[in-house]
């Protein structure tokens, strides 16, 4: 959903009555992610600071200043993450997040994300958790179209607003496991004719299970917190879909586009992406385990992914030297679980290996030339005498290996 809509979705709380109990809240720095063409980590926050504050500033200040929220000082919030060895994208997830609001004292914890696709193109994504019932009160994502330093401020405003209206008494989190509208292939199809590249089809939370959209152009569609288990996206055109918080476990995406998608958090489990494009994509948090992507073109955003048992073989998630002149883009898999895997021929140069785990992985005729294994941990696997660069790998002394 673009920012400009964003103002007439939910009323700005008024402050509290004089006297009404303030609810304190701890507001982690916000991830950002560099998916553009070009990426340039540092340059994110560069510019996001030239809005003249962070994130999660603006944010705090538009909680406080609704008068319903007390905002912890950002030092303490931060070193409270430094103390447990932690860093905010560790503490992306409902677990870490309740533990930091407990040490803290704190009723509400937020979290939040911000991912440049283009310079012109950001997403927004936030989550309130009630630490006392450790659940989230309420999470979105909203896309930001434009000058990012002009409309940063109206951005957190407006997801302020939504916090804070999902945190109101009256509202309670949705049950798990919501029902889902069902869509027959028929209305898929007429969501997406009837699509615009300003007002791309809105099919978020529906039941997508078992279509067959082979072929399919889904045209920047967001399907977040769609269900679409056994669904066939053979060959669909989902260039710069939304699937956060999707599951299409044993979905079918043979030869299909995903290129600058976001799929935070999607479940993939037992899926097919065999020779399916997956060109700055952002996969974080998402489940693959038992996935098969032989043969799949990755460069990808995937930390703290779960890859276990997933098939790899002959994937090409190495560096392009062809798309570098502005920046190293690279596919990241910090922290993920890559346990078990197969990564038979795959090309893995350069890839961002720190810390995740590839316990007992295949890596038989793989290339990891460039590869950073940081504290990767490379216990019994599979294939050692054969995996080619090992020698040019980035800080192979600090790997974890058996000997």
């Amino acid at each position: 959903m673009a920012l400009a809509a964003l103002s007439a979705l939910a009323p700005a709380p008024g402050p509290a009555q004089d006297g009404a109990t303030r609810t304190s809240v701890a507001v982690v720095e916000f991830v950002t992610v560099d998916a553009s063409a070009y990426p340039n980590a540092d340059s994110v926050r560069t510019a996001l600071g030239s809005s003249g504050h962070t994130p999660e500033g603006w944010l705090a200040a538009d909680l406080m200043a609704s008068g319903r929220y007390v905002p912890t000082a950002e030092p303490r919030v931060a070193a409270a993450l430094t103390a447990r060895g932690l860093t905010p994208r560790d503490c992306s997830d409902l677990t870490c997040a309740v533990a930091l609001g407990r040490a803290l004292g704190v009723d509400r914890v937020v979290t939040g994300r911000i991912s440049r696709l283009s310079n012109l193109i950001w997403l927004l994504y936030g989550a309130m958790v009630d630490v006392a019932t450790g659940r989230v009160r309420y999470r979105d994502e909203f896309e930001i179209k434009g000058d990012i330093v002009d409309l940063l401020p109206k951005a957190t405003l407006a997801m302020a607003r939504r916090l804070a209206t999902a945190d109101s008494p009256a509202v309670e989190p949705p049950a798990q496991g919501p029902q889902r509208e069902r869509l027959t292939r028929e209305q898929v199809l007429a969501a997406l004719a009837a699509a615009t590249p300003q007002h791309p089809a809105d099919l978020t939370g529906k039941d997508l299970s078992g279509l067959d959209l082979a072929g399919v152009d889904f045209k920047r569609a967001n399907l977040s917190r769609c269900r679409c288990v056994g669904t066939n996206f053979s060959k669909a055109q989902m260039f710069s879909v939304t699937l956060s918080d999707a599951v299409a476990s044993q979905a079918v995406f043979a030869g299909t586009t995903l290129d600058v998608a976001v799929m935070y958090r999607v479940d993939l489990r037992h899926a097919n992406l065999r020779d399916a494009s997956l060109f700055a994509t952002i996969l974080m948090g998402a489940d693959l385990s038992d996935a098969d992507l032989t043969g799949a073109r990755v460069i990808a955003v995937m930390t703290n992914a779960q890859l276990v048992r997933a098939t790899l073989a002959h994937a090409n998630l190495g560096a392009d030297p062809g798309n570098q002149s502005m920046g190293v883009m690279r596919t990241d898999v910090t922290s993920a679980d890559l346990s078990g895997a197969d990564l038979t021929g795959a090309n893995l140069r350069k890839v961002n290996f720190t810390r995740a785990n590839l316990t007992g992985v295949d890596l038989t005729d793989a290339d990891v030339t460039g590869a950073d294994l940081t504290g990767t941990i490379l216990r019994t696997i599979r294939g050692r005498d054969r995996i080619r660069g090992l020698d040019k790998a980035l800080n192979r002394d600090q790997a974890i290996f058996n000997d």
